[in-house]
């Protein structure tokens, strides 16, 4: 592959001129053990490119791992490291330079396999280099007057950074968890998130503005019916929630509620300012919404469909679609099955999306579902690019148990497939079903801000990250969860690469 020039950021035009019509710099006989001067100079010892040569044997596109050159602090690194175990011991260079120089010479110490040595470099130079100690490269002048060393860095994950973590540092008890509630459901209302939480006796609302808020303002709520309070939903401007015996009822704060003259059988999910539910009748189920829109008229639930125990269901913005699309996961249809279907609902009308024949997605009820990100690597280069994946997490099997594998779609549902073992439920996030998911960016910093690889001209010290929250859920034996788990993708945690 050809090597690319990399673009130095930090040297402007006027700095360069000045640099050229003024040098200021000792001399230094040949015969002298005096060290060299060191001048501002950013022209007569300028690196202005570094890569590594091809080896297809150490990792595929090796020449196109991207390398910054900071003069400033005399450091030549690629700041996406290569993946975890590259080896690193043997490797050839390719270095380009502003000006004719009269010597490069690369100094080695502390390798693993290469000794203490110095190699000079030559455009043929055909000698590798071990990368695993300290590699100094030092730049003289033509003129024998300048000399600069950069340190050269090549860097190698030590976790892999395309997994899933949830770390046990990380976890948080429920807000507004009490052992004695029996049951719990957290939403997100417009900017605020709330949860609410009931013992049989006591219903109280806890809200936020965050996920990860340390605390959240309690009220108790007077509520004039039993709730199900699995089924609490909400839309930018309301809560509605199913009373024990089916009716719904609405609220626009959470502690006032009042009956919306309906009876369901169970709650879909939120689509814009409405609810969608799924009513029982004698002759079947159908499908109905509140406020019902102009033109609305209930229809009898297609073939396949879950009528309950679906996963939550979420609104998302897609390039297939012309307006927002929801998926459902899963569920329980009529007949009393476990599904593996995925239904879409576009605002009019619902569509099962997935081909149940073909899919790997397991039949669940009550399963997990959120889009987050995946990455993939980009055809002929060393980079990666972040696409949206759907995640399932959780729910029941139809053998009864509980699904401890996640599961993944990078195609809006249309076809899944297992995440592998650096996309896993680790052990020790208990398995669950009818657990919340949100989506919370948050801002990273560094302490060391740095010149991101040449695409950006701009220092970068902080960075938005997405986290998961994953809130409660419910054990094998129908007790609550008191964990809030926080998960993120870990590349996502290092220094963007634009």
């Amino acid at each position: 592959m050809t090597h690319r020039t990399l673009r130095y950021c930090l040297l402007s035009v006027a700095v360069m001129l000045s640099s050229i019509l003024v040098l200021t710099s000792c001399h230094k006989d040949k015969d002298d053990d005096d060290t060299f001067s060191y001048s501002t100079s950013t022209s007569t010892t300028l690196v202005t490119g570094f890569a590594l040569q091809n080896n297809s044997a150490v990792l595929a596109n090796l020449d196109s791992v991207y390398f910054t050159v900071d003069y400033d602090r005399g450091l030549i690194y690629n700041a996406d490291s290569l993946p975890v175990g590259t080896d690193i011991t043997a490797l050839k260079v390719t270095v380009n330079f502003f000006n004719s120089m009269k010597s490069a010479v690369f100094t080695i110490t502390g390798a693993t396999q290469q000794a203490d040595t110095t190699i000079g470099y030559t455009s043929s130079m055909n000698q590798s280099i071990d990368f695993t100690g300290k590699t100094v490269l030092r730049v003289t002048s033509a003129d024998e007057t300048q000399v600069k060393d950069y340190e050269v860095r090549v860097l190698v994950h030590k976790m892999n950074p395309d997994s899933l973590m949830w770390p046990m540092s990380w976890r948080r008890d429920l807000p507004g968890y009490r052992s004695s509630a029996t049951a719990y459901k957290a939403v997100k209302q417009g900017m605020n998130y709330r949860a609410m939480t009931y013992n049989g006796a006591e219903a109280v609302l806890w809200t936020a503005t965050a996920p990860n808020q340390p605390s959240w303002n309690k009220q108790v709520v007077n509520l004039p019916f039993t709730p199900d309070v699995n089924t609490l939903t909400a839309t930018e401007s309301a809560l509605y929630m199913l009373s024990a015996d089916g009716n719904l009822y609405c609220s626009a704060d959470g502690l006032a509620w009042n009956g919306c003259g309906v009876t369901w059988h169970s709650i879909l999910g939120a689509y814009g300012d409405r609810v969608l539910g799924i009513v029982g009748g004698s002759d079947g189920y159908y499908h109905d919404e509140y406020p019902q829109p102009a033109g609305f008229a209930t229809a009898r639930v297609e073939d396949g469909f879950p009528v309950e125990h679906a996963s939550n269901m979420v609104v998302a913005d897609n390039k297939w679609t012309a307006s927002p699309q929801s998926i459902i996961v899963g569920g329980i249809d009529a007949g009393g099955r476990t599904l593996s279907n995925v239904w879409g609902y576009d605002g009019a009308r619902w569509g099962k999306i997935n081909n149940i024949h073909s899919s790997t997605l397991p039949a669940l009820a009550d399963a997990t579902l959120f889009p987050y990100y995946t990455y993939r690597e980009l055809p002929g280069v060393r980079r990666y690019a972040r696409q949206l994946t759907w995640y399932v997490m959780g729910g029941k099997l139809s053998t009864g148990k509980l699904n401890g594998t996640i599961y993944l779609s990078s195609n809006q549902g249309v076809t899944w497939a297992k995440g592998d073992s650096t996309i896993s439920q680790p052990a020790h996030v208990t398995k669950f079903y009818g657990a919340q998911a949100f989506v919370q960016s948050e801002t990273l910093s560094s302490s060391t801000p740095r010149y991101v690889p040449g695409r950006v001209q701009a220092i970068v010290d902080t960075w938005e990250c997405p986290f998961i929250y994953l809130f409660g859920g419910y054990d094998d034996q129908g007790r609550l969860l008191p964990n809030l788990w926080r998960g993120v993708y870990n590349r996502m945690t290092y220094y963007p690469l634009y």
